[in-house]
């Protein structure tokens, strides 16, 4: 109760008119126009600078390639049913649909929960058919939970099933569902188990909420000075024949103007008796710095994300195609694929056959095949290196190792990598300068003679 009329007073807003009077207007909406009582997950659906930047993380997430693979051989499994659920979550979501709003809740709200649906009287892993992602604001934890001495339990591994058979109620006033535990998996964004609740993380947007507040601010500033930009302010002295009035001036104006160029009733001018004043209420948006401002709090935010400058910046400074390139591989290798990593992580902990496991690969992305470019080109120099060293002389092993190769590797192996064929095989033949089939060859004529 103490909560909901604390809520009500927030959404109250003060003002006074011009005879003093004082009013309090109540706010229909989510909270101000600068989102001071939005929820993570609504202020980063309506915020001009963080949404793009999330859709930007979220879409670039959704393009990850997965298979499921032995771990022994690398053989990929074809068919396998956790492939077939992520090219089909849900009824009203494709795999890129699914992997975005994954990802974006996840950074937007500290976690991404998922709802595992199976059939009636299915319980194994396999018989899952959908997966849904939960607004987490909406799930409702057991009573012990709200308690402040409260800290979950840090059961045995034995125990799993008494941690899996707790139930939460899912969007109360709503759906009003009873889930068990055991049906949902949690994607964390930051580290869980720092809170009292295991399941329960803070997101990174808690720290950036007064940033992202001053930007909607700044803007709010802006829009009012436009609007207000444009007004005029006439005054003169003290005169009751001040303007001039009736015939007198209208006969003064219609000598001294036109109207050309002008709408239906608009004047170029006035014509008075005394002298009057001019001034303009025009404001200069540079002497308020709120685009400066706006610029500094997008730089946060972009650093809160981990996206480079040189992929996305609005101080509208130019970068290099090389800059881009590179800064955009690094963020795939360093951040993308940590991302995909947990993810993979959490959904191997559904597979009852440990002899497999679900990976994540950026690899078949254009911009990721410069870096294919340049590893061929190491292996190949690498190949050349150890040519160069066998043809001094150098003993195998040694050699092998000094360019970085496994020593016990047969020189077959290294001549499909370096390209060479004079290292095919370790033979006398080799030494004399014979090639595969050459001798056989002159052993035929030599008997063709003979028969002669």
């Amino acid at each position: 109760m103490a909560l909901n009329i604390i809520q009500k007073l927030r959404k109250l807003t003060w003002t006074r008119d011009s005879s003093g009077n004082n009013w309090y207007v109540e706010n229909g909406g989510n909270g101000f126009g600068s989102g001071e009582n939005m929820t993570n997950l609504e202020i980063s659906q309506n915020h001009p600078i963080l949404t793009p930047a999330l859709l930007f993380i979220s879409k670039l997430f959704s393009q990850a390639e997965f298979k499921v693979v032995n771990k022994e051989t690398g053989k990929e499994e074809k068919n396998h049913w956790l492939i077939k659920l992520l090219n089909k979550p849900n009824l009203y979501q494709t795999k890129s649909d699914f992997l975005e709003s994954l990802q974006f809740i996840q950074i937007a709200q500290g976690k991404a929960v998922g709802y595992l649906k199976r059939p009636l009287g299915f319980n194994d892993a396999e018989d899952i058919d959908s997966i849904y992602i939960l607004d987490s604001d909406l799930i409702d934890w057991p009573d012990e939970y709200k308690d402040a001495n409260f800290r979950s339990r840090m059961y045995s591994s034995r125990l799993q099933s008494v941690a899996d058979n707790e139930t939460i109620v899912y969007d109360k006033n709503g759906e009003n569902l009873e889930i068990k535990v055991r049906d949902l998996i949690f994607f964390y964004d930051l580290p869980n188990m720092l809170q009292r609740n295991f399941y329960h993380v803070s997101s990174r947007l808690d720290g950036l909420r007064q940033t992202l507040i001053n930007t909607n601010d700044s803007l709010i500033a802006k829009n009012i000075i436009l609007k207000t930009n444009g007004k005029e302010l006439i005054s003169g002295g003290n005169n009751e024949h001040f303007p001039l009035m009736g015939d007198d001036k209208e006969k003064a104006e219609s000598l001294l103007q036109n109207n050309y160029g002008l709408g239906w009733f608009r004047k170029r001018g006035i014509v008075t008796k005394a002298s009057i004043d001019y001034k303009s209420l025009h404001i200069a948006l540079r002497d308020l710095g709120l685009d400066e401002s706006v610029k500094v709090d997008g730089n946060l935010i972009y650093t809160a994300l981990h996206i480079p400058k040189d992929i996305i910046s609005l101080e509208a400074k130019k970068t290099t195609y090389n800059n881009f390139k590179e800064s955009m591989v690094s963020y795939i290798q360093n951040e993308m694929q940590a991302n995909t990593n947990a993810f993979t992580d959490v959904l191997n902990q559904l597979l009852a056959d440990t002899d497999y496991k679900l990976v994540g690969t950026y690899e078949h992305l254009p911009i990721m095949q410069f870096i294919l470019i340049e590893r061929f080109e190491g292996i190949s120099k690498k190949a050349k290196a150890l040519n160069d060293l066998l043809s001094t002389g150098i003993p195998k092993e040694v050699a092998l190792e000094m360019c970085g190769f496994d020593k016990d590797l047969v020189l077959e192996d290294i001549t499909v990598m370096g390209g060479t064929t004079h290292m095919m095989h370790d033979s006398e033949e080799e030494e004399e300068g014979y090639i595969d089939g050459e001798e056989d060859e002159e052993e035929d004529i030599e008997e063709e003679d003979g028969e002669d």
